[in-house]
């Protein structure tokens, strides 16, 4: 054994031992240039015998590390050799072998050295000072430490010998200090700037490869690109690099050529080995045990020695977070907490731990000072992505452990690195990873120029925003998806940086070239917009995966974002936000009136993007769209939370205040109300048909409540109508979508979704209590606009079709009010009418739901309300539990209301629907039921529609609300025989009955055609149903009969002319039915008001549209005809009174001014009929019964008489039977009659016959032939009016010649006669005049006349009424009738044929040798002939002194006529021999 010194003293060892101790003393003194102890003269250059050494200590490092004595020489001999070279000028040859030593001792010999190395290291680290030594000594000193950063047990036992004990320099963070000011010496140098900067290249390469860590440094950028270098300030691996280290080049004699920037090269791939040992320690630590991580794939890319970040397993943290899908049903799991390694306290390894706790703490700030100084240099991609990964990293570990002072400061430093710093002019482009599709191509149906200009803008795109900007956001996002759970507060540095990128992106987008711009090559300007747009890329992938990471978190963790984002929103869009999540704005303004409007600001230690005052409303889109990409990915969560827990509070309330807000712009409140509508539209859509997240829904409608009632009410609101229309209109759009998912697994909410639904109402009585029935004070509602109006009412439908069984009883009444106020608001007419269908709906619904369906629909509580008022309270008094009878007859009277409307299509469509629900339900109606209907509605709703007229100065067109009062009355009708059944027997029927006439007479006081028409129609069919079933008894005739009496149909409108047919035909109907209901028929009474009402029908009527009543009656008349023969002929006043108004009528057609004629109302068919009708009433034994028959005959010859008068000069037309030859054969038909024996009547009535005979005669004789229309009937005619004459003549004569009738009725008889028989017109002298005798004309002197005169055109009737002339004057049976008859007609006789005579005797000696025209001379030769052949009367002809012929008197008063005839005709052989026959028998007569 030997003995050998130690640091402690001696220890004995073995020979060999000792042999050893002393070559490794020998050659350390050798390399010293001392003498050996053993070697003799043994000589070593310090060259060679450091390689030795280095050689022995890695072969024998575990022999040495054990025993003292070794040790112990390193310690005295090496270290002090190591010493003195590295503070002495060595040659680098030395220098380089003695850093490599220095290196191999620290690394394996640090325990038992500490002293040593201390003194070591400082001097290492004071080497580093640029005026301690030469370049490539400083590069020597950054290697070694570039190696100790490769272990970082190595750095923890460094830190924990030296920093943590006071007695000894801080090494590591001396060395990180010194770091600082290494970064910072030589500005220039490294191209600090306001920002990093690449270098441009002149070569294609591939662009940049972005690959995302997948384990605990969740993102880290793993693979560079690779950059030409340039000749350049700036930092890159080109010209920054060596191939081979400093420390590893001990073949050189001298010092290589080394790049400038080498050195700062070194810097970052110091701080870049310190942040990369600290995350693979600690990370691994943060995983929770049950979860296996999962290693990284290794990376394709090979990086140079000094820069490379290397990675392994143990850099993972934990799993990826769940990607999120926010529409997907299932429920992402929670993400665990990571652990923080400080709390492993049980840990073996807790000691270090704590110690990297310690570095971080003590060493971030001299981390972040060079991290921010290279982040500023000009440093290739390589450099800049190693150095955001170790920043990146270092961040994450500070914030696994949560110190929150390095954590939040590496964020802000990455924050304010990832927005660019120049002023921008914000534009409207898409933000980031928005979840909106946009299209490629901005301008997809543009111009080229527009589409060039945009491709232009986007060239430029990087003078904003560059891809270091963006490369520094997309660290920034991934450490927030690693870190989330424990980001607390800084969440707001991570949502205001991506804030601000967003809006420097916006506005980039559109900035103007500028001149830099323009400089730049084509090449370059590609390749860098290539470079932009994959990191762009890159950075909407980790938005997208930062939003989605926030569905793992923990709820308390994503509460905490989601509050640093609403300060953020609120910041930016200016809202105070100092109010409670549930507090409305306009309360919080109102509560303290004086807080001022907070201002934009943002995060002092991030670099703010100056923007002018009117982007504020663009920030705010851009953040709102963010919020809501957040909301989006955690669906599940609002859905499975409560709300105070899973944030949807917060959020909400968010949305609705900037959504209802007037103070922000308009695109802002209305995206804000899309992003709510997009947010409920998924939660619905996720719970959709649960019915145990009942809850979830209500939360959806109770925000949209609020967002929709807090709008109206904020302060000037008038400003941003439009944009309140359009967030209201939006959630309306949800509450639908809402009610499409969910609505048939609502339970409690419907009460908020009507206060939705009638939130588009404007409020008409603010002091209303909410949820009270609201049935008659609800007038006319007024919409806030029609499209509000729409959608709303679309969610109302698909309450009625598909979830009325769904809702509770007590909302039936807030579904009827709302429906009503559709019905009643006038913005929207196709909503109206709609609405009033929903009421049906309904109805079905309420009796399909009222069991059993045998059970009355109306109950007694229901049928005891005398008012709708009482209803109403009875409604509201019930509340909850509600009856099936108070729903239905409160949908029956809103119904009853609706009917009322100004607007005649929306009343008309309520009634078609009230009464179509009666017609489906009156089955289930008792009598008692049916009267309260009839009370309630009917009766009111008939009351309502008499005053109209007066009250309703809306509307003008009065004919509308006839067409209504119309369809009502007839919907009555059939609801009465409806229900008549029900009533059959029951006292009710009597009072229903008097009702509906009592309304009914009072409409007929409007005077309205059409509403008469329905009234008595409708009445006509309740009369025959009533008569069916036998329940005459049950009604009151009297009173039926009055209301027909009281009332006959006339019109008020402003057109007289209507067409009342079918109206009065409707009345006489009733009165026809009446009357088959009476027992015993009209009485007296009734029958005298009955002919006057019916003859009032027929000149009332109006003419018959399309038609003529010349050919046919009129359907008025033809009923009226038919009606009068239901008159009784028992009471002579009846019969007297019927057989006038049948005459009248009989001459109505020549009766009626020209005014009806040319309007179509002729009354021929009708007066034709009446004739018939006269011609049986004539033979009716009544008729001979009566007390005064002449009076009747009379009554019917007059009126008779007026047609026959008239047969030309008033042709009414027609086809068949002319109507004066139908009276003549009327008249004929009537004096046929045998009568005359038993005529009774006063003589004045009888001579009245007489008088009426006689006209008749008169005028059938006469004929204004001038007059005719058709020339070739007036043979036709004549013959007609001769053979009617000759009846007449049988009839009248001789009962004429009556002592009884007075002479002036036969004189008048004659002297038609007379008149008529003219055939040529004679001379005026030749007739007396007033003042002369009869025959005294025929004694004037006068010339004749030589003109030919033109013969009548009845001249057989003339020549008729000649002969009758002679058959009256001549001597027949010598009766006094005759007699009398005869002294009448001979002078009119002697005076016909004396005319005849004289004019022969005046103008023949005028015509010469000219023959008389031979009409005169026909005439004349049948005058002379009947003259001769006359045997007169003996008394007819008074006496004449010296005549004593009996039979031939009449030819002495013509003697001296014929003389001078004589006389005339010398030259007329004939005529002279006609005139000699006259006078042989005259001659015979007296004798000669």
């Amino acid at each position: 054994m030997v003995a050998v010194p130690t640091q402690e003293g001696s220890t004995a060892v073995h020979k060999t031992a000792s042999d050893a101790y002393y070559l490794l003393n020998d050659i350390c003194l050798l390399t010293e240039g001392s003498q050996p102890q053993v070697l003799g003269n043994a000589r070593l250059t310090p060259e060679f015998g450091l390689e030795l050494l280095e050689s022995l200590i890695v072969v024998h490092i575990d022999a040495i590390a054990k025993h003292s004595e070794y040790v112990h020489i390193i310690r005295a001999r090496l270290m002090s050799f190591i010493v003195r070279t590295l503070s002495e000028k060595a040659n680098y040859n030395v220098t380089v072998r003695a850093f490599r030593l220095l290196r191999l001792l620290i690394q394996k010999l640090l325990p038992t050295m500490i002293a040593e190395i201390a003194m070591a290291t400082s001097l290492v680290n004071h080497l580093l000072d640029p005026t301690s030594s030469v370049t490539w000594k400083r590069v020597l000193c950054l290697e070694l430490w570039r190696d100790i950063h490769d272990d970082p047990t190595l750095i923890r036992s460094l830190y924990t010998q030296f920093d943590l004990v006071k007695e000894n320099k801080n090494l590591v963070g001396d060395h990180l200090a010194i770091l600082v000011r290494l970064a910072a010496e030589n500005p220039t140098l490294i191209g600090l700037g306001q920002r990093s900067s690449g270098f441009e290249t002149h070569q294609d390469f591939p662009a940049e490869q972005i690959a995302m860590e997948a384990g605990g440094l969740s993102g880290t950028i793993n693979l560079p690109t690779e950059e030409t270098s340039l000749n350049k300030p700036g930092i890159s691996t080109n010209w920054s690099s060596v191939r081979t280290s400093c420390i590893d080049q001990v073949d050189k004699l001298e010092p290589p050529i080394l790049p400038a920037t080498y050195l700062y090269s070194l810097v970052l791939t110091c701080i870049n080995r310190f942040s990369d040992g600290l995350a693979k320690f600690l990370l691994p630590f943060t995983v929770q045990s049950d979860e296996k991580p999962r290693r990284k794939p290794k990376s394709s890319a090979k990086h140079h020695n000094q820069e490379a970040p290397r990675t392994d397993r143990h850099e993972e943290l934990t799993k990826e977070p769940a990607m999120a899908q926010s529409t997907n049903a299932s429920i992402p799991s929670e993400r665990r907490m990571p652990v923080n390694p400080l709390r492993l306290k049980d840990h073996e390894k807790f000691d270090q731990i704590r110690m990297s706790a310690l570095i971080i703490e003590h060493c971030w700030p001299a981390l972040l000072a060079t991290s921010s100084t290279f982040l500023n240099a000009s440093l290739d991609s390589d450099y800049y992505h190693a150095l955001i990964r170790s920043v990146q990293r270092f961040t994450q570990v500070a914030g696994v452990l949560d110190l929150g002072t390095p954590r939040d400061a590496f964020l802000t430093t990455l924050a304010k690195h990832a927005v660019p710093s120049a002023p921008i002019v914000p534009a409207r482009t898409p933000v980031l990873g928005s979840f909106t599709n946009q299209q490629t191509d901005d301008f997809p149906n543009g111009d080229e120029s527009k589409q060039g200009d945009r491709r232009e803008s986007q060239s430029h795109f990087s003078m904003d925003m560059s891809p270091r900007n963006l490369l520094c956001l997309r660290a920034l996002l991934n450490l927030g998806t690693a870190l989330g759970p424990v980001l607390h507060h800084s969440w707001a540095i991570i949502f205001q940086c991506l804030h601000q990128v967003d809006v420097a992106l916006m506005a980039a987008s559109q900035r103007p070239l500028t001149q830099a711009s323009v400089s730049r090559t084509d090449e370059n300007e590609t390749s860098e917009i290539d470079d932009l747009k994959a990191e762009r890329s890159a950075v909407e992938i980790a938005v997208s995966r930062l939003f989605e990471s926030t569905s793992s978190l923990p709820n308390e963790a994503f509460t905490h974002a989601l509050k640093c984002l609403r300060s953020l929103v609120y910041s930016v869009s200016g809202l105070p936000m100092d109010h409670t999540p549930n507090q409305k704005l306009s309360d919080q303004r109102k509560s303290n009136p004086a807080v001022p409007r907070p201002r934009h600001n943002r995060l002092a230690s991030v670099s703010s993007v100056r923007v002018s005052e009117a982007s504020t409303s663009e920030e705010s889109i851009v953040i709102l769209e963010r919020t809501a990409q957040v909301a989006q990915c955690n669906i599940a969560r609002f859905c499975k939370s409560p709300s105070t827990e899973s944030g949807w509070t917060i959020l909400s309330q968010l949305l609705i205040d900037h959504s209802c807000s007037s103070a922000i712009g308009a695109d802002v409140r209305i995206g804000a109300a899309r992003d709510l509508e997009g947010l409920i539209s998924r939660i619905t859509s996720f719970v959709a048909r649960d019915v145990s997240r009942n809850d979830t829904i209500m939360q959806c409608l109770e925000a949209l409540s609020s967002a929709v009632t807090f709008m109206w009410e904020s302060e000037g609101n008038k400003g941003g109508l439009s944009c309140s229309l359009e967030v209201h209109s939006i959630a309306l759009e949800s509450l639908l979508s809402i009610l499409e998912r969910c609505g048939d697994t609502l339970q409690s909410n419907w009460d908020l979704v009507f206060s939705i639904i009638d939130s588009v109402f404007k409020p008409t009585d603010p002091s209303a209590t909410e949820g009270k029935p609201r049935l008659f004070e609800v007038g006319a509602s007024a919409s806030r606009s029609p499209k509000l109006a729409r959608s709303a009412f679309s969610t109302s439908q698909l309450i009625c079709s598909d979830f009325l069984a769904s809702l509770p009883d007590r909302c039936f009444l807030m579904l009827l009010d709302t429906l009503h106020c559709f019905c009643s608001q006038t913005e929207d007419f196709n909503t109206s009418l709609t609405s009033v269908a929903l009421f049906r709906n309904v109805s079905d619904h309420l009796q399909r739901d009222d069991e059993p369906q045998s059970r009355p629909l109306l109950d007694e509580d229901v049928m005891r309300c005398t008012t709708d008022r009482e209803l109403v309270d009875l409604g509201s008094a019930q509340a909850d539990d509600i009856s099936t009878s108070v729903l239905w007859m409160y949908l029956i009277l809103h119904l009853a209301r609706l009917s009322l409307n100004n607007r005649v299509e929306v009343r008309n469509s309520a009634l078609h629907t009230l009464f179509g629900i009666f017609d489906t339900c009156g089955d289930r109606l008792d009598a008692e039921a049916w009267a309260t209907c009839f009370r309630l509605v009917f009766s009111q709703l008939l009351s309502a529609m008499v005053t109209t007229k007066v009250n309703s100065l809306e509307d003008s067109d009065f004919r509308s609300w006839d067409d209504t009062a119309v369809i009502l009355v007839r919907s009555i009708s059939n609801t009465f025989n409806l229900s008549l059944g029900t009533l059959q027997g029951h006292r009710a029927l009597t009072v229903v009955w008097d009702q509906l006439l009592a309304q009914f007479a009072l409409l007929l006081k409007r005077n309205s055609m059409a509403l008469g028409r329905a009234i008595f129609s409708s009445l006509t069919d309740n009369l025959v149903e009533i008569e069916r079933l036998s329940c005459t008894r049950s009604i009151s005739l009297d009173a039926t009969w009055s209301l027909w009496l009281d009332s006959i149909p006339t019109s008020d409108a402003p057109q007289k002319n209507v067409d009342n047919n079918d109206t009065l035909l409707a009345y006489v109907q009733y009165v026809r039915q009446l009357h088959s209901m009476l027992p015993s028929g009209f009485r007296t009474d009734q029958a005298a008001a009955l002919m006057v009402k019916l003859k009032l029908c027929i000149i009332e009527s109006a003419a018959v549209v399309y038609g003529s009543d010349v050919d046919e009656m009129s359907p008025v008349q033809k009923v009226v005809l038919e009606t009068l023969a239901l008159v009784p002929l028992s009471a002579e006043e009846v019969l007297t009174q019927l057989v006038e108004t049948v005459s009248s009528l009989a001459s109505l057609a020549y009766r009626t001014d020209e005014n009806n004629a040319q309007k179509g109302k002729t009354y021929v068919a009708l007066s034709k009929a009446a004739m018939g009708s006269l011609d049986s009433l004539a033979k009716q034994p009544s008729v001979r019964a009566h007390t005064s028959t002449a009076h009747l005959l009379a009554l019917m010859i007059q009126e008779l008489e007026v047609p026959v008068r008239l047969k030309y000069k008033r042709q009414p037309g027609g086809k068949g039977v002319p109507t004066w030859k139908k009276a003549t054969s009327t008249l004929l038909s009537i004096l046929d009659v045998d009568l005359w024996g038993e005529c009774t009547g006063s003589g004045k009535d009888k001579q009245s016959i007489w008088e009426a005979i006689v006209s008749i005669s008169d005028s059938i004789m006469a004929a204004d032939t001038d007059s005719c229309e058709s020339p070739s009937a007036i043979s036709a005619d004549e013959a007609f009016d001769m053979e009617s004459f000759s009846r007449l003549q049988d009839v009248i004569v001789p009962s004429l010649g009556s002592p009884s009738i007075p002479d002036r009725i036969r004189r008048r008889y004659v002297e038609s006669l007379f008149e008529h028989s003219l055939i040529h017109e004679p001379h005026p002298d030749d007739l007396a005049r007033p003042e002369q005798e009869l025959l005294d004309g025929l004694r004037s002197q006068h010339v004749g006349r030589v003109q030919e005169l033109p013969p009548k055109r009845r001249s057989k009737m003339a020549y008729m009424l000649v002969d009758q002339l002679f058959n009256l004057a001549a001597v027949h049976d010598g009766s006094v009738q005759r007699v009398r008859l005869a002294q009448i007609a001979a002078p009119y006789l002697i005076l016909r044929v004396g005319l005849v005579l004289k004019a022969y005797i005046c103008d023949q000696p005028l015509r010469g040798l000219m023959p008389q025209p031979l009409s005169q001379k026909r005439e004349m030769h049948h005058v002379l002939q009947k003259l001769t052949d006359l045997d007169s009367e003996p008394k007819a002809i008074p006496e004449t002194s010296g005549v004593q012929s009996e039979y031939k008197k009449h030819l002495f008063l013509l003697f001296g006529l014929v003389t001078k005839a004589m006389k005339a005709a010398r030259r007329d052989e004939e005529m002279r021999t006609a005139l000699t026959a006259v006078l042989d028998a005259m001659g015979t007569d007296f004798g000669f």
